[in-house]
């Protein structure tokens, strides 16, 4: 079972990869993204400070306090973990204020560090967060830019194969940028790294 937690987003397309079978929540003006990608919500929540329409009927609402800890899109998060959901994709929270989008990231690393899969995409633009040591291939599925950057003091051991700049056990840290901006040359792109965290953006332009 995957969790779609939608959230704003400005995003004329749905994100990639959604499945007949996950469960979609919309955290409050998420609904509106959800509406434009003909997506019906099961579950509906936030303090809808933000969502001022019509909410689906037969569906669950959680009304959230305007002041409170976490965002709506966190809430969202922890009560998929609370039910046993161990992967996750944010839909939207990309673009428009730069604290959401940054709180968004945030998000998915809260996320993965509670053992779940988590990636966010808004059609456009994709963000994964993955946890060392692990190897994934990569294909061009045109998108022109993948770009790493650490989420932690360190990364270490990572390798880079069908990059138009390839990596050989090199270590990335979260405080330069090295890995901004590379291009998938093969047909097949590889990328490991042997500990550490690292956020993968995906971007067409």
């Amino acid at each position: 079972m995957r969790w779609v937690i939608f959230c704003w987003s400005q995003s004329p397309v749905p994100p990639k990869g959604l499945r007949p079978d996950d469960v979609i929540v919309c955290a409050d003006s998420g609904m509106e993204y959800a509406r434009r990608c003909g997506v019906v919500p099961s579950i509906v929540l936030g303090d809808f400070d933000s969502y001022y329409g019509t909410l689906p009927a037969d569906v669950e609402v959680i009304r959230l306090p305007a002041e409170k800890d976490d965002t709506d899109a966190v809430f969202a998060a922890r009560l998929g973990l609370e039910r046993g959901v161990l992967e996750f994709l944010i839909a939207g929270g990309i673009g428009g204020r730069l604290d959401h989008t940054l709180g968004a990231v945030q998000t998915l690393n809260f996320l993965v560090s509670n053992g779940a899969c988590a990636s966010m995409s808004d059609g456009i633009q994709s963000v994964e967060v993955l946890n060392a040591p692990f190897s994934k291939e990569y294909t061009p599925d045109g998108s022109r830019y993948l770009s790493l950057l650490a989420l932690t003091p360190r990364v270490t051991g990572l390798t880079l194969k069908g990059f138009k700049y390839p990596l050989c056990d090199q270590t990335l840290t979260y405080d330069f940028p090295l890995g901004v901006s590379n291009e998938i040359v093969a047909p097949t792109a590889t990328v490991s790294a042997q500990q550490g965290r690292l956020a993968v953006i995906r971007t067409t332009d």
